[in-house]
């Protein structure tokens, strides 16, 4: 039997998938397998966050009717930023423009994934999203609105997206909502806080997902650092 094409395997993932999101999953996995000789064990978990990471990048950049080349450039520079190499770009960019033809069922995708996945990774995507909505620091009303249909269909804590949400913020309790806080609190209860959260968003948690998503969640670790060092220090000279 000859050896099965990354086109080939594309078309199978495809009817596995079934839909939109399965012909997205072809287009991805077809292209990893063509540039690295690999095989169907190229569907692990990374795989499957990658690919619907990216159905709901592509419904967010259209979310206001048009899809802007500076959202496409924002999408990509972040997948660059966070380590990925040339021939994962390559993959990236034809899926994310493939995606970008496709009409995503936001509330189908998310609740699947959330049944596919852990809650760390679900707390990823969302966290994805929001630095790559909010990489200019401005967010257009219809965004928020997606963003906030992801956080109730992947089932996300309302105290973390308020912890997530706090990062973008310039307000002078900006360190406190970060460590889900607020002013008034005591040593006790700010090393108790940094603790939980040093263990809910520790980057092995993340691991599944790929050497990439590690690096996205230390730089989680050092936001959580600093507000912790900020914070601590005022509440003890308090």
């Amino acid at each position: 039997m000859g050896k099965i094409s990354g086109k080939m395997w594309g078309g199978i993932l495809g009817l596995m998938f079934a839909g939109p999101l399965g012909a997205i999953a072809g287009v991805f996995i077809g292209h990893q397998i063509d540039g690295a000789s690999e095989k169907l064990s190229a569907m692990n978990e990374a795989a499957v966050f990658q690919i619907n990471l990216m159905a709901i990048l592509a419904h967010v950049a259209k979310v206001d009717g048009h899809v802007d080349k500076r959202e496409i450039t924002t999408i990509l520079s972040f997948f660059r930023s966070s380590g990925f190499n040339s021939h994962q770009m390559d993959a990236i960019q034809r899926t994310l423009s493939f995606a970008l033809t496709q009409e995503i069922n936001l509330q189908d995708t998310c609740l699947n994934y959330k049944k596919a996945s852990n809650y760390e990774a679900c707390l990823m995507l969302l966290r994805v999203v929001c630095l790559v909505v909010m990489a200019d620091e401005k967010i257009h009303p219809k965004e928020k609105v997606v963003i906030e249909q992801i956080v109730q269909y992947l089932g996300i804590i309302d105290k973390d997206y308020q912890m997530l949400q706090a990062e973008f913020l310039k307000t002078d309790d900006k360190y406190y909502e970060i460590l889900g806080l607020s002013r008034g609190v005591n040593v006790s209860e700010v090393k108790k806080a940094y603790r939980k959260l040093a263990l809910s968003y520790h980057p092995d948690r993340v691991a599944h997902l790929g050497p990439e998503y590690v690096k996205v969640a230390e730089e989680k670790f050092k936001v959580i650092n600093g507000a912790y060092e900020k914070v601590l220090k005022e509440s003890q000279a308090a």
